[in-house]
C-alpha cells in the first residue's frame, strides 16, 4: 500500500501567495485586528494507494469508482488457486517432518533391536563356528575316508599287477588291461583327494577366513549398538530445524494467500479503480487509488512578518466557494520548518512578505462534502491583542 499527498495545481499556489502578499502589504491585515488573520489556499486529501505484493490474474473487482468503502474492505479479489496448492504441498511437508521427528525421538521399535540382536548372534556363531574348525568328528571322517581309499587302491593295485602278467602272455584282451589300468588310476586319484581333504581339515581355518568373520561380527555389532543407542542428537536437532522451516513455508504461503485479496485500509472514497477482471497484475501494482474522507486540509503559505501570530492547535473558520452561508470548524496541524521563496538578499519590510511558511489546516469534513482541489478561505479567530 502506497500513501500519498493530492496536491493542487502548480497555478493554485501562486494564487495563493499573491492573495497573502497583497493582502499584507496593502491593507495591513495580519498587524492585530480583531477580525483575525484572513488567508486563502486549496484543499488537499491524502491519497492511498493500494496493491498486492504477490500478483496475479484478477477474479473480481467488487467496489467501483466513487463509491465509500469501510477499513478492511475487500476492493480486488486475485486468482490464488496456485498458492492453494502450494499451501497444501507444503503442509504434507510439515507432516513429512513431524512424523521423520516423532521417529527420531522415539529411537528403535523393540522388534528392530531384536533384530539387531539376532544378526549379532549369528555373527558370533560363524565366527566361533570358523575358528574351532574342523571338529574332531570331521577329521575321523577324514581318516576314514583316506584308509578306505587307501584299502581300495590296494586291491585295485594287485589286479593291475596280475592284468600286466597275463597281458604280457597274451592270457586277457587288451580291453580287459585298459579296464584293470583305469581302475588303478582312479583309485590312486580318489586317495589323493583324500588325502588333500584330511591336511586341510588338519591345518584348520585359514587366518583370512578368520578375519573376515571378525569383521562382520564388528559390523553387526556396531549396527546393533546404533539402533540400541538410538538416532544422534545432532540428527534430531536437524529434524527439528527442518519441521521449523517447513512450518514457515506454510505461514509464507499463508501470507501471500492473504494478498489475494487487496483491503482497504481505512474509511475512504474509491477515486480510481484501474484494472478489471482478467488482468494481469505485477506484484506491488497498484489497483486502486482512495480517498481519505476523514483526511482533509487546507494548505496555506503564511508570509514571514504573521508567522509568529500563529501556532500548532490554534483553530480557524474555513469558507469555501461552493458553500459560501456556511463556515467549517479548522485547527492547525502543522507549521513547516522551513520557508519557501526566499529571495537571495532581503533588504526591506516588504521583501521579507515573499518569505512564506506552510501551514497545514485540518478541516472538520464529517460528512463528506468537502472535495480535494476546492479553493478555501481561512481565518485565524485569534488576534494579536488575544494572544498577548
Amino acid at each position: 500500500m502506497i500513501s500519498d499527498i493530492r496536491r493542487p495545481a502548480r497555478w493554485f499556489f501562486l494564487i495563493g501567495i499573491t492573495l497573502i502578499t497583497n493582502n499584507c502589504t496593502s491593507s495591513g491585515f495580519g498587524f492585530g485586528t480583531e477580525s483575525g488573520l484572513d488567508f486563502s489556499g486549496t484543499i488537499e486529501t491524502r491519497e492511498i494507494r493500494v496493491g498486492s505484493k504477490v500478483g496475479g490474474r484478477v477474479a473480481e473487482v467488487l467496489v467501483r469508482e466513487g463509491q465509500e468503502v469501510t477499513a478492511g474492505q475487500t476492493l480486488v479479489r486475485l486468482d490464488v488457486a496456485e498458492l492453494r496448492s502450494q499451501l497444501e504441498q507444503a503442509e504434507a511437508r510439515v507432516d513429512q517432518q513431524k512424523a521423520r521427528l516423532t521417529r527420531l525421538e522415539r529411537g528403535a521399535r523393540p522388534e528392530e533391536k531384536a533384530q539387531a540382536g539376532a544378526v549379532t548372534e549369528t555373527a558370533r556363531a560363524n565366527l566361533d563356528a570358523v575358528r574351532n574348525w574342523p571338529r574332531q568328528e570331521e577329521v575321523a571322517q577324514a581318516r576314514a575316508a583316506v584308509a578306505a581309499a587307501l584299502a581300495d587302491m590296494s586291491n585295485v593295485q594287485s589286479a593291475f599287477t596280475r592284468a600286466e602278467k597275463l597281458r604280457e602272455t597274451g592270457d586277457i584282451s587288451k580291453q580287459e588291461y585298459d579296464s584293470a589300468k583305469y581302475r588303478q588310476e582312479s583309485a590312486k586319484a580318489r586317495l589323493d583327494a583324500e588325502n588333500k581333504r584330511l591336511d586341510l581339515l588338519l591345518n584348520g581355518s585359514r587366518k583370512e577366513e578368520i578375519r573376515a568373520a571378525e569383521e562382520r561380527l564388528r559390523q553387526a555389532q556396531e549396527a546393533e549398538r546404533l539402533v540400541l543407542a538410538g538416532p544422534r542428537v545432532e540428527e534430531i536437532a536437524d529434524a527439528r530445524a527442518q519441521l521449523a522451516e517447513a512450518k514457515a513455508r506454510v505461514e509464507q504461503i499463508k501470507i501471500q494467500l492473504a494478498e489475494g485479496d487487496v483491503l482497504s485500509p481505512a474509511n475512504a472514497v474509491a477515486e480510481v479503480i484501474s484494472i478489471r477482471p482478467g488482468d494481469l497484475l505485477a506484484p506491488n501494482q497498484t489497483v486502486a487509488r482512495l480517498l481519505e474522507k476523514d483526511q482533509i486540509w487546507v494548505r496555506i503559505y503564511i508570509p514571514e512578518p504573521q508567522l509568529g501570530l500563529v501556532k500548532v492547535g490554534q483553530k480557524a473558520d474555513i469558507k469555501v466557494d461552493t458553500f459560501r452561508d456556511r463556515t467549517f470548524n479548522g485547527v492547525i496541524e502543522q507549521i513547516n520548518s522551513q520557508g519557501e521563496f526566499t529571495p537571495r538578499n532581503i533588504q526591506s519590510r516588504d521583501e521579507r512578505n515573499h518569505q512564506v511558511f506552510g501551514v497545514k489546516v485540518r478541516i472538520d469534513n464529517k460528512e463528506g462534502i468537502l472535495k480535494a482541489g476546492m479553493a478555501a478561505e481561512v481565518r485565524m479567530v485569534q488576534s494579536i491583542e488575544s494572544k498577548k
